[in-house]
């Protein structure tokens, strides 16, 4: 039987809005209430749900990028809020993030070289001839060239630039990776390439991955369990093929019900 790698028990986190000219009214926003979910080692977990129903929000609550208000988060059974810096670097090197948009993730000031390699310095690889090699490594698995090592962001296609952002969110090789997203930016005609790459690469790394959508789709494909959100709280947990065959919730029927049928 799989370990859990990761487990969220009962995690509410809460935005405060700032006090404006136009908005004088202080309101608190719930954007996750009391969230459980636990993913195994070796999963591709399913997060889906509309836009602004707490996905996002809590890839980066799993990842340390925000705090939680209650509950807590377990990696490797340890709660993530109590990890002390050291151990929150080494969380960081275990951990990867690919966003949304391929456009906007990329710093169009860089070459793609120091994109990649900067991942590398932070961790500290000082050995410049392990950093060349871990750097050739993930160009190559990613379908890039070594001749795009010199360019720039703005130089490549949506689908090369996501490529890029996959690349460098795994070449520390992390265990667990959040996808945000990863393939909504993309022509249809180059997302099952990125959602093929997204299957090799975790085979080839043992990769877990939490991946955010809102195509059930791409999720029924890619994903071994599906959590689906509705408005801040995970409503239904299971199986993509109790999700797809035997839905529970009203929430999840009517996203079922709103896949397009090819005629």
């Amino acid at each position: 039987m799989q370990e859990n790698l990761i487990e969220i028990k009962n995690v509410s986190k809460i935005f405060e809005t700032k006090n404006t000219f136009l908005a004088p009214k202080q309101e608190a926003v719930h954007a996750l209430k009391n969230v459980s979910l636990e993913i195994k080692r070796g999963e591709i977990v399913g997060l889906v749900g509309e836009s602004g129903s707490g996905k996002s929000t809590l890839g980066n609550c799993i990842l340390k990028l925000l705090d939680v208000n209650e509950g807590e988060i377990l990696y490797d059974s340890k709660n993530i809020k109590d990890f002390t810096k050291t151990e929150t670097k080494a969380f960081r090197e275990k951990t990867g993030l690919i966003f949304q948009n391929p456009y906007s993730s990329l710093n169009p000031k860089m070459k793609i070289k120091e994109i990649l390699t900067e991942p590398l310095i932070v961790h500290n690889v000082q050995n410049k001839k392990r950093r060349i090699v871990m750097l050739n490594n993930i160009v190559k698995l990613t379908g890039l060239n070594a001749d795009d090592l010199e360019r720039y962001p703005h130089e490549f296609s949506g689908g090369q630039r996501q490529r890029i952002a996959i690349a460098r969110a795994l070449i520390l090789k992390p265990e667990f990776v959040v996808a945000d997203e990863p393939i909504s930016a993309l022509d249809v005609s180059i997302q099952a390439q990125i959602i093929n790459l997204l299957i090799n690469l975790k085979e080839r790394f043992n990769l877990t991955y939490l991946f955010i959508s809102h195509d059930l789709n791409v999720v029924k494909y890619l994903c071994t369990k599906i959590a689906i959100m509705y408005r801040g709280e995970i409503v239904e947990t299971g199986t993509t093929e109790e999700i797809f065959n035997n839905p529970k919730h009203k929430y999840t029927k009517l996203l079922l019900n709103s896949i397009p049928e090819i005629v």
